[in-house]
């Protein structure tokens, strides 16, 4: 139910379309909708079954497996490798905390094994074809949301890493939750809908730190480049963004700084990642703009998980100094890793590290490749249709600048993936849209 207006409220003008995807879907389209989110399980459970059983809980996916049982346990955000390798109690805060939140739902349960988080993740991305498929109903009509649904179901962008347990399948969920609420506010732009805004971005935030950008490239231009709204209600409805999502962040800032040594807000693991990138072997042949392990952890400065992020950080940006001619050849190749564009068959076999299935990995990449070119179809038909492409175009932005700093690999590229299965989704509903109505014009009829 859309909220009441408050007086002095500035409504403007609806995009194209929007007045009729301000209804609520009936049931004959939710019925659609869910039985489409049951193909997506399925698929999603059968590439769990069929090749990521038994699991492998390494690196990233051994943090957020092992952290949510430790919080689930009352045992708050420590370090899990030091404490159940080392069995020292070190806080820490190499993640932001929403993954680990999230798995700790099923081990409140008693479902703490690898194989449940594994389910469990399974089950967020299949919440995440439901998401795509409303935005798109928002975004251009009931039968592009089914489209976008079908899309997301199968895509294999958006369920090769949910059964690893990694921080991708939280993050494509906010993801997708911040494209619906961008177009609920498009289409009526007040201070509620605003604070709802504030909300999914502190979700990003605590999802993955480099999500932040959507502030300032997603959040704030959509809230005040918008000439219909006068320039008042635009500050209170920025205002209600802000505050919402400042008091979402507050705690877990609020708890970073008083457990560190060192002022730490979000992550305390920028160093650590920006250090295992800037180094002689990822800026050079064969692993160009990728990363190295060796580069940090032969240099892990002392202290406390603070105190060695401030130490990453200064061997990072002396690295980046000394070799800042090299870094523009550096971040192409980043970027280019992260959209399949720079040794591309290299990539696919550098993902293994992460068990990943070659197979199904290859099969992603030429998929992403055909989305890439209806994505840009999608939005040459919005901008006709006057409907605002700047949520997806952001989204898609941001994961490439983030890339760019950071390091490129495929996994980075999840959280842009629900924006090209919208884009897609338009074209490929415009399609159908167009030969319908061509056949409705053939004389037989």
């Amino acid at each position: 139910m859309a909220e009441p207006v408050a007086a002095g409220d500035e409504i403007p003008e609806p995009d194209h379309g929007s007045v009729v995807r301000e209804s609520r879907p009936g049931r004959p389209w939710l019925l659609g909708l869910g039985l489409v989110m049951l193909v997506g399980l399925a698929v999603r459970l059968g590439y769990l079954f069929g090749w990521q059983n038994p699991g492998h809980d390494i690196g990233d996916s051994y943090y957020y497996h092992y952290g949510a049982n430790l919080f689930a346990s009352g045992r708050g955000f420590p370090n899990p490798f030091e404490l159940r390798q080392r069995h020292q109690y070190w806080p820490d805060a190499q993640h932001p905390p929403l993954t680990i939140i999230l798995l700790a739902v099923p081990s409140l349960f008693r479902l703490r094994s690898y194989f449940d988080h594994q389910v469990f993740s399974c089950l967020l991305g299949t919440v995440t074809v439901g998401v795509v498929g409303l935005t798109g109903r928002r975004m251009a009509g009931p039968r592009a949301g089914l489209v976008a649904a079908a899309l997301a179901a199968v895509y294999p962008g958006l369920w090769l890493n949910d059964p690893m347990v990694l921080s991708e399948t939280p993050s494509v969920l906010v993801c997708a939750l911040t494209l619906l609420l961008s177009y609920r506010f498009i289409a009526r732009r007040t201070p509620a809908r605003a604070g709802w805004l504030g909300v999914v971005l502190a979700a990003d935030i605590l999802v993955r730190a480099e999500l932040a950008l959507l502030a300032v490239l997603l959040v704030a231009p959509l809230v005040l480049a918008t000439r219909s709204v006068p320039g008042r209600a635009r500050l209170v409805q920025l205002g209600a963004a802000a505050a919402t999502g400042l008091v979402l962040l507050a705690p877990w800032v609020g708890y970073n700084l008083s457990r560190f040594s060192q002022p730490e807000y979000v992550s305390t693991g920028l160093g650590s990642t920006l250090a295992v990138a800037n180094c002689d072997p990822t800026y050079h042949a064969p692993l160009t703009g990728w990363w190295f392990y060796g580069c940090g952890v032969n240099n892990t400065p002392a202290g406390d998980m603070s105190d060695r992020d401030v130490g990453f950080r200064h061997q990072a940006f002396t690295y980046i100094s000394d070799h800042s001619h090299e870094l523009p050849r550096v971040m192409t190749a980043r970027v280019g890793r992260l959209w399949g564009f720079y040794a591309p068959n290299q990539q696919v076999r550098l993902d293994q590290i992460e068990y990943r299935q070659i197979t199904f990995d290859r099969i992603g990449l030429w998929a992403m490749y055909a989305f890439l070119v209806l994505s840009i179809a999608g939005l040459i038909i919005l901008r006709r249709r006057r409907v605002r492409v700047w949520p997806p175009v952001a989204l898609v932005i941001t994961v490439t600048v983030s890339a760019a700093v950071i390091y490129g690999t495929t996994r980075f590229r999840a959280a842009a993936e629900p924006a090209l299965v919208l884009l897609a989704a338009v074209a490929i509903d415009a399609a159908i849209g167009a030969v319908r109505a061509r056949v409705e014009r053939s004389p037989e009829r």
